[in-house]
């Protein structure tokens, strides 16, 4: 891994943990954060590839697990759910043969299409599951055969939906979070990022 690799990881890592400790963010009833954190990461994953992406993921998790009120449940639901999304751009991007220095508006808008939507369909059957299995019977300290009543008790919509509506919102904030970071910058300086 080149230095300008390395340094670009650590760049994003250290925006990515600012913004987990911020108060930028909507909070969700049972404990997700819509907010930023795993833009850089996406940006990550647009400049280096899907390797480098799984190296700030890596780190991604430890820093949260450190600095966040969540701890160490937190880290465990927002490393995979930016995986998904990961795996998204990476795959979307393989698909369309997109790329950051040469692209029309229509290339543009059918990268973003197929990551969102491939990212997406990973991202919330992998939530609902890791939710129901996992991190809403820690969180909210109940059994997990409560968890499904509990929630549709509270909201009065099914417990895939009270999942996936925010897992959908927070997976379209990261990708075009990404791409609004990166693209004014690419345009400015072209040449930093080949």
């Amino acid at each position: 891994m080149k230095s300008k690799e390395v340094a670009l990881i650590g760049l994003m890592l250290s925006l990515s943990l600012l913004l987990q400790v911020m108060p930028l963010k909507v909070k969700t009833p049972w404990g997700m954060d819509i907010d930023l954190v795993a833009v850089p990461i996406i940006v990550v994953t647009l400049l280096l590839g899907f390797t480098s992406s799984l190296i700030a993921l890596g780190l991604l998790f430890i820093g949260i697990s450190l600095i966040s009120s969540t701890s160490w449940l937190g880290a465990s639901m927002k490393v995979p759910a930016t995986l998904s999304v990961v795996i998204g751009v990476e795959v979307a991007r393989r698909i369309t043969r997109f790329s950051l220095h040469e692209y029309t508006p229509k290339t543009l808008a059918l990268f973003l299409l197929l990551a969102y939507a491939i990212g997406t369909a990973i991202r919330i059957p992998l939530m609902v599951a890791l939710n129901y299995y996992y991190a809403l019977p820690l969180y909210l300290n109940i059994p997990r055969e409560q968890v499904i009543h509990e929630v549709e008790k509270w909201f009065h919509m099914p417990f895939w939906l009270v999942i996936g509506i925010p897992n959908a919102i927070q997976s379209a904030v990261d990708i075009i979070g990404g791409l609004l970071l990166l693209i004014p910058v690419l345009r400015r300086f072209p040449q930093a990022f080949d």
